[in-house]
């Protein structure tokens, strides 16, 4: 849902032009980092595809934002609902030979480049 509004809105290429420029610092919780990965494919595991196209009438975006060169997933061994799915993505990641970085609920990546 997040990917399909960021290239709805034309957000997501107004934030890549700042985010390249320097000018804006990204933080995200959830979706809000899943969407910086290259390919959105797996995801599937922990949120309904459909979503998209029951709300919007209209295709998931599986293509991610590729600001980073690994998939992440959120929720990691946290008291999430979703921390099982994690689990789950993680194994399909593995044996799809995805680089991926996992993060349980309350760490961060910090890049300064």
């Amino acid at each position: 849902m997040l990917r399909y509004a960021l290239a709805r809105s034309g957000a997501d290429h107004i934030l890549t032009d700042l985010l390249g420029r320097d000018a804006l610092v990204w933080a995200g919780y959830s979706a809000g980092c899943c969407v910086l990965a290259p390919s959105l494919r797996a995801l599937e595991l922990m949120v309904d595809p459909g979503a998209v196209q029951a709300t919007y009438g209209a295709a998931t975006i599986w293509e991610g934002m590729d600001l980073l060169p690994y998939a992440i997933v959120p929720h990691y061994r946290s008291r999430h609902p979703q921390a099982e799915a994690a689990e789950r993505l993680i194994a399909r990641y593995r044996t799809e030979g995805v680089a991926y970085r996992a993060l349980r609920d309350g760490q961060a990546i910090v890049i300064t480049d």
